[in-house]
């Protein structure tokens, strides 16, 4: 179980997981990942890993565990949890003027394929709907549970961008509390509802439609743009054009867009920068504002590091205007 900690200064939580630290190679240099391990994720190491949660084939049919030779896409428990399910979530403890308290909360991983591929590009369209497909059902399962408030999937690609293991591979994280930038996130959209009966991101993105500056596609369901506001050179933004239901309710062709939009802006950021690492987010609110939700995707390259004028402001720098990288995308 996670240690929460509670920063009465910048008013944030930190949870202190001390169990991380034994993760495989997770300070080790890129160019020796592959030589240290046997891929616990590759069809036939299945024994290095916990027993599979849930399983499907590549045409997203569930099937019955243990799966063994069979499967397309299997979602494993995390070995080194950041949280750890254990029921209910302890109250606040006693700590001067510090708060902190034990609280569950569940870590799953998803591969979406058992063949030794690094990078969402290199995933067949129904590998990566499929994989899209287990992190809905998972995290439908996940709101029924009283340990967890919201739900985080995300994918870490390559070293620089913090993942210990090459084999492509989405974390799925639910968080025992609801954080401050999301809590914010969730008034502002609850309040834009009550005002205009839009949520900012359709506002945004008739915006940005309209204008097509920073438009990279369009389809049917989506729009992926380059923000206007980019933290980080190269940042993307994959929207639905309209409020979708929630992500755990959404439509098969919906997913299916979202994997080929996806896979299409990796496969050309990739070449255009040096096989980059890269970090790949679904954001949602949490589970008690789910209607009035709009969730879209960031996916960001790490390009730069931090450095402390952000990590002391939160004010970002970055070097490639949004303008500049939708016309190399393009």
């Amino acid at each position: 179980m996670s240690d929460m900690r509670f920063d009465p200064i910048f008013e944030q939580w930190v949870a202190v997981s001390e169990v991380r630290r034994e993760r495989p190679l997770e300070f080790f240099p890129a160019d020796q990942l592959r030589k240290q391990i046997i891929c616990p994720f590759c069809r036939g190491n299945e024994d290095e890993t916990p027993g599979p949660i849930a399983a499907w084939d590549r045409h997203g049919r569930k099937l019955e565990l243990p799966a063994i030779d069979r499967w397309s896409t299997r979602v494993i428990p995390n070995k080194y949890p950041t949280y750890e399910d254990g029921g209910r979530k302890r109250s606040d403890l006693d700590s001067g003027p510090y708060r902190t308290c034990d609280m569950p909360g569940l870590q799953e991983l998803i591969i979406p394929t058992p063949r030794h591929v690094c990078s969402l590009s290199e995933l067949e369209v129904d590998e990566f709907s499929v994989a899209l497909i287990a992190a809905q059902q998972r995290i439908a399962a996940w709101r029924q549970s009283q340990s967890v408030e919201h739900a985080m999937l995300f994918k870490n690609c390559r070293h620089e961008a913090g993942a210990s293991i090459e084999h492509t591979h989405f974390q799925l994280i639910g968080s025992p509390l609801v954080s401050g930038p999301l809590q914010q996130r969730a008034a502002r959209f609850s309040d834009s509802l009550v005002h205009t009966g839009a949520t900012p991101l359709e506002r945004l993105v008739a915006f940005e439609e309209q204008q097509g500056l920073r438009v990279i596609a369009r389809g049917r369901h989506f729009v992926m743009l380059c923000p206007f506001a980019s933290r980080m050179a190269f940042q993307v933004w994959i929207i639905p054009r309209r409020r979708p239901a929630a992500f755990w309710d959404c439509p098969p062709d919906m997913l299916e867009e979202l994997a080929e939009l996806g896979q299409s802006v990796v496969a050309k950021l990739e070449p255009l920068l040096s096989l980059p690492g890269y970090n790949w987010m679904l954001h949602q609110l949490p589970f008690a504002e789910a209607a009035n939700d709009h969730w879209f995707v960031e996916i960001i390259p790490r390009l730069s590091k931090i450095a402390g004028y952000e990590l002391g402001t939160e004010i970002w720098v970055n070097a490639v205007s949004p303008e500049a990288a939708v016309k190399r995308l393009r």
